[in-house]
């Protein structure tokens, strides 16, 4: 089995977003305390490069309680979303430009992700030059997820912290779904859930999507960002 899990809350609009918030600590480590509950332990670890992952993964493994060496791979980090938007929108050139913009708006959290919606979608179709196309990306993580899959004998776990764009993409790959429900796929993905992808004999097949039952027991601790 393979548990593709989401990092922790990161820090949305601020001057270095690639950084746990504090409730983004806290989700990891209930995580890792839910995972030592339910008596799961990885035989493989790995993790994107991003700031994000490295700190999700650490307290995780901390709260768990073990001491495992962690396999860095940039294939499983996020898109970069400010590119992304960027080419959707000239003015939008850093953090500052977003947040002025959103301001301005009646509803700036439904203002922000309509942007960025279009901003993916227009990735998709590939209408600008981007320094990582859409099927780049795809290619990445897919490649990814299977060398994974290569190290894991019967029985085995493997553990990879990464981001809700890795995780759609596996989602899209797994399921035969249409390049646009990438969107929608991501946008339900909560702060350290987890996401099940069984290594069978001859494929890879989705288990479960989305878990976040660890944080049920505080509502405040589901969030999207």
């Amino acid at each position: 089995m393979i548990y593709l899990i989401r990092h922790g809350q990161a820090s949305f609009l601020k001057s270095d977003y690639d950084q746990l918030s504090e409730l983004g600590q806290q989700q990891s480590e209930v995580l890792g305390n839910a995972l030592k509950d339910r008596n799961q332990e990885a035989s493989f670890i790995s993790r994107g490069s991003l700031n994000r992952h490295e700190q999700t993964a650490r307290h995780c493994l901390n709260a768990f309680g073990i001491d495992k060496d962690v396999s860095e791979d940039d294939r499983w980090n996020e898109y970069d979303h400010m590119e992304l938007l960027s080419k959707h929108n000239p003015a939008f050139t850093d953090y500052a430009a977003i947040g002025e913009y959103l301001m301005n708006q009646e509803n700036p959290m439904k203002a922000l992700q309509q942007v960025l919606n279009k901003s993916i979608g227009d990735w998709i179709k590939g209408a600008y030059d981007y320094h990582t196309s859409w099927e780049d990306f795809k290619k990445g993580v897919l490649d990814a997820l299977n060398d994974v899959a290569s190290k894991l004998d019967k029985g085995q776990s493997a553990w990879v912290f990464t981001s809700g764009g890795p995780i759609s993409v596996a989602l899209i790959e797994l399921l035969a779904l249409k390049d646009e429900q990438f969107v929608d796929l991501q946008a339900r993905l909560v702060n350290s859930s987890i996401t099940k992808i069984l290594v069978g004999k001859n494929r890879l097949s989705l288990s479960s999507y989305n878990d976040y039952g660890h944080l049920d027991h505080n509502p405040n601790f589901i969030t999207y960002r």
